[in-house]
């Protein structure tokens, strides 16, 4: 009985159908590739020859069609794999068809795509978002500040019902914070006082400048020097844009996410956005610290006691508590903040 490898290869008769393609022509042949006593022939369904000898190069890639060309640039493609393998032999697919077989080297592989993905997380989502921040026109992030404040005015604030006197008060203390703040990015800064219960003794500031005041904040908290610490505090967030930086940085890092695992599916589409959240906050803290550095100097700057900023803190954390771990928080905890404070007060 004749061994089956020696059925491969130059001596083996025999033929495989496909189609063939003369050079630089898309119309397409019914063809054949036999081997016979004249050798191995390129022939198209009537007998006519197209080509006479071995292709100059054979492709395929895992599950598909295999394609030779033959060196005045005929070219052959069929699906019968094992006839090709009977009537050349075997060949070998490449180093894209070696890429798809099991392989020691294939560790070494998913290796060094997650110390890319490392990579590309540590250092290069910071590039994106400063690149997307740079590029971000003046008028886009107004928009933001004008936009937002219409929907928290349906939903959450009521106009101001703090008297004239305590507002002006307040817009005086705005107008000496802001002549020491760092240069607004985006126009200039703006004061609005909004009633929000739900919100209590708060503020904060939207990106394009606008820093909105709570009722409850100036009626709890009738001291101008911690108004201003806050004040100083929350221009800071504007002058360095951490708003816009934790808005990229969250679109950034879940479009990366989806590029390198494609379809992820809802469900995991749900952990990484939450995987996602819970690692932003982390720059949330990093933000908040940031600001309160920043907020110090303004409003000792200003002339006024940036200590008081402590005090603010220590009432808060007696009224309030911390409101969980500060890994789940997106502040420091109010100790940590009140240590910092009190340290960089006493530096000024």
């Amino acid at each position: 009985m004749t061994s089956p490898s020696k059925l491969y290869g130059q001596n083996s008769f025999g033929e495989v159908w496909g189609y063939a393609y003369a050079p630089q022509v898309s119309t397409r042949l019914k063809a054949r590739l036999l081997r016979d006593a004249k050798g191995l022939r390129l022939v198209t369904e009537a007998g006519e020859e197209l080509h006479a000898g071995a292709p100059s190069s054979r492709e395929r890639i895992s599950g598909g069609p295999c394609l030779m060309q033959f060196d005045d640039k005929w070219t052959f493609d069929t699906d019968d794999i094992d006839g090709v393998e009977l009537l050349l032999g075997p060949a070998d697919d490449g180093w894209i068809s070696d890429l798809e077989h099991w392989h020691p080297r294939l560790f070494a592989f998913v290796a060094l795509c997650l110390v890319g993905a490392v990579i590309i997380w540590k250092w290069g989502l910071d590039l994106l978002v400063a690149g997307a921040i740079a590029l971000t026109p003046t008028v886009f992030v107004t928009s933001l500040d004008s936009g937002n404040l219409a929907a928290m005015d349906r939903i959450l604030t009521d106009p101001t019902e703090l008297s004239q006197a305590d507002q002006t008060m307040v817009r005086n203390i705005f107008q000496k914070v802001t002549d020491h703040a760092p240069h607004a990015p985006y126009g200039e800064y703006r004061l609005e006082f909004r009633k929000a219960d739900a919100m209590g003794p708060n503020a904060f500031a939207l990106p394009g400048g606008t820093v909105v005041v709570t009722d409850a904040l100036i009626k709890d908290f009738n001291d101008p020097d911690i108004i201003a610490g806050i004040i100083g505090h929350e221009l800071a967030h504007v002058s360095e844009r951490h708003s816009l930086q934790q808005l990229y940085r969250s679109l950034s890092a879940f479009m990366l996410i989806s590029l390198m695992a494609g379809d992820v599916g809802p469900v995991l589409e749900d952990v990484l956005l939450e995987g996602s959240a819970i690692a932003s906050l982390a720059y949330s803290r990093e933000h908040e610290a940031e600001a309160d550095v920043i907020g110090v100097k303004t409003s000792h700057a200003a002339g006024y006691d940036a200590s008081a900023l402590a005090t603010f803190f220590e009432t808060l954390s007696a009224d309030y508590g911390e409101g969980g771990p500060e890994w789940m928080s997106t502040h420091p905890s109010h100790a940590d903040r009140v240590e910092t404070i009190k340290s960089l007060s006493a530096e000024q």
